[in-house]
């Protein structure tokens, strides 16, 4: 059996001559027992010689637990400690390889991207098991990284191995199990590229599996008999056993006949309601231009109802067979708590607690900044930055991008160095230069000065514990109040993140203070040629009208389903429709779009 996988060798340095360099290290689950394998860390292992690490040997298997013990002391207790236990393990005895790949995560947790891309490169496993390790080590890294491309070639080339390698194993049938998961994140991976990327990437693609996957993508986002001309002509393709992100299901869908549309058209949000209800609009004549195919549409004033339910059950008994709406969150929550929805809703709003994980006919679309927040993060992380300085204002809304923030950043291995809560009550400027560092390096230079009666040739500094700002500024008047004070506080060289809160239009000369900041935002706002207050709900209610395509779909997967107005859409289990915006930095108090690489 060994030789027969030994036929499946592939050596990690050839890929990357096949594969643009790409790089992130994905946690896989240790193999064997590693209460065994794992050496005891102690302070004083740096003072003990470290040896060279063992040479690899023919068909040399990954000390998978090794490698998983320091990664998850890194991401848990910091670089230091990862440190600590890679040396622990090289006095213990290790090999070569997993030597690499150990010092390859040394380098990428602290920042240093290329070494950690050299060491990769360098890496030769002839284990299947290793080979796939690596390559999922490489595509994650790419993800972050926002190399779309590249992580959907080297998540390709799993699924081929991987295929290759059960074959190899046994002549049964292999259980769709084995490919969904990776073809749908083979397929979410693709969804970040345009048509144009697409269609560029498919003309020079040598490998025609390689190649059906780009052009069923094309083909999907042309509608559905592009996609049946693409399945007649593709049997026996990869991406056919199963289809991925749910598709068979999309196939088999009809589009609803009643569409119930539960706003807020009178009182203090009809203006709220209002703009979703023009996008809904929008949306429905642009998806269904044929008259006869059109579903018909009416409207649930929710302010004229005693609750959210008593508007869902009226639409029930007019006779919708789809509901969107509401728009508030609380009746958000009380819809999504009913036991029984015998027709599908799709919310504007996502509810505060959810009832369960497991929810059907339920989906929440939603603005939640949350999703902004934990978006910068991966963003920040996947530019090198790793040690943070979060700013956010004392209110409800500062705590929840904190948290939502920080759910991502301490995961996937960021360090938060301090947080700065601004107290209304006192001077900002004084609390972003305590914050900085400036202050207390000021006042070290004027003690220097009392203590030897003279002018000292310094000047203050910044404290050197953070690379990265995230500056979560609820609104654009407060992020030009706040940028500049950065810079006069000597932290104009340290990147800054921030939500869409900190734009409000195209009103160049105030967002001059704004230069280099970078941020997410929808795509909707990007392409608008006049942004006020109402884009974005326009956006939501657009896309919920394309929701109604997709619902079925949804609730079978978590691969991303289309591009909307609002960004990238996939469902969660729970229901919860999550957003992954575009990303932005201004330039010359514009915004202007980071490259998709």
């Amino acid at each position: 059996m060994i030789s027969k996988l030994h036929t499946a060798r592939l050596h990690i340095r050839t890929m990357f001559v096949l594969l643009l360099p790409v790089c992130w290290i994905a946690g896989c689950q240790t193999t064997g027992d590693p209460d065994r394998s794992l050496p005891k860390i102690s302070l004083e292992t740096g003072q003990q010689p470290i040896p060279e690490p063992l040479p690899a040997a023919p068909d040399q298997q990954l000390d998978l637990a090794a490698i998983n013990a320091v990664r998850d002391s890194i991401v848990t207790e910091g670089v230091v400690v990862g440190r600590i236990l890679r040396d622990a393990f090289f006095i213990k005895g290790i090999d070569a390889t997993t030597a690499g790949i150990i010092d390859a995560d040394l380098a990428w947790y602290n920042g240093d991207t290329e070494a950690a891309q050299r060491l990769m490169e360098g890496t030769d496993t002839s284990s299947i098991e290793g080979q796939l390790f690596v390559l999922a080590t490489l595509e994650e890294r790419a993800r972050i990284q926002g190399q779309w491309l590249d992580a959907a070639r080297l998540a390709h080339f799993r699924i081929k191995l991987e295929l290759t390698s059960a074959q190899l194993i046994t002549s049964n049938t292999i259980p769709p199990s084995l490919i969904t998961a990776p073809s749908d994140r083979l397929w979410t991976l693709l969804m970040h590229l345009d048509n144009g990327q697409l269609g560029r990437a498919a003309a020079m693609a040598d490998d025609p599996d390689w190649r059906g996957w780009l052009t069923l993508l094309q083909a999907y986002r042309s509608g559905r008999d592009a996609t049946y001309n693409w399945l007649s002509s593709h049997s026996g393709h990869t991406a056919t056993a199963p289809l991925p992100a749910a598709l068979a299901t999309w196939l088999d869908t009809e589009p609803p006949t009643n569409i119930g549309v539960l706003l807020p058209l009178s009182g203090r949000l009809k203006s709220a309601g209002s703009a979703v209800l023009d996008g809904i609009t929008e949306g429905l004549y642009r998806k269904f231009p044929d008259p006869e195919k059109r579903p018909r549409l009416f409207t649930i004033d929710t302010e004229q109802r005693p609750s959210a339910v008593s508007a869902y059950r009226d639409a029930l008994t007019e006779g919708a067979d789809l509901v969107i709406g509401p728009l508030i969150k609380s009746e958000a929550q009380s819809l999504e708590s009913l036991k029984e929805r015998p027709t599908p809703v799709i919310a504007l709003n996502r509810p505060e607690v959810y009832a369960s994980t497991g929810v059907s006919n339920w989906s929440a679309m939603s603005l939640a900044p949350e999703d902004e927040a934990r978006q910068i993060a991966q963003l920040a992380f996947g530019r090198g930055q790793r040690r943070a300085l979060i700013i956010r204002p004392d209110t409800e809304w500062g705590r929840r991008m904190e948290v939502a923030l920080n759910e991502v950043w301490s995961a996937i291995g960021g360090v938060t160095a301090d947080t700065l809560t601004l107290d209304s009550t006192e001077s900002v400027s004084e609390q972003i230069g305590t914050g900085a560092g400036s202050v207390a390096s000021e006042r070290r230079i004027k003690m220097l000065e009392v203590a030897f009666e003279a002018p000292v040739a310094s000047r203050p500094r910044r404290r050197q514990d953070f690379d990265v700002i995230f500056l979560l500024a609820p609104d654009p008047a407060e992020a030009r109040r706040l940028r500049p004070l950065l810079i006069y506080h000597y932290s104009g060289d340290v990147p800054v993140y921030s939500s869409s809160a900190v734009y409000s239009g195209h009103d160049h000369g105030q967002n001059q203070d704004l230069n280099d900041l970078i941020l997410v935002e929808t795509p909707a706002v990007l392409t608008a040629l006049k942004v006020d207050r109402f884009t974005r709900l326009q956006a939501l209610g657009f896309d919920a009208m394309s929701m109604i395509d997709h619902w079925q779909q949804a609730e079978a997967t978590q691969a991303i389903l289309f591009q909307g107005r609002t960004g990238l859409l996939k469902r969660l289990p729970n229901g919860e429709i999550e957003r992954e915006l575009n990303s932005v930095a201004f330039d010359g108090g514009k915004l202007k779009a980071l490259p998709i690489r």
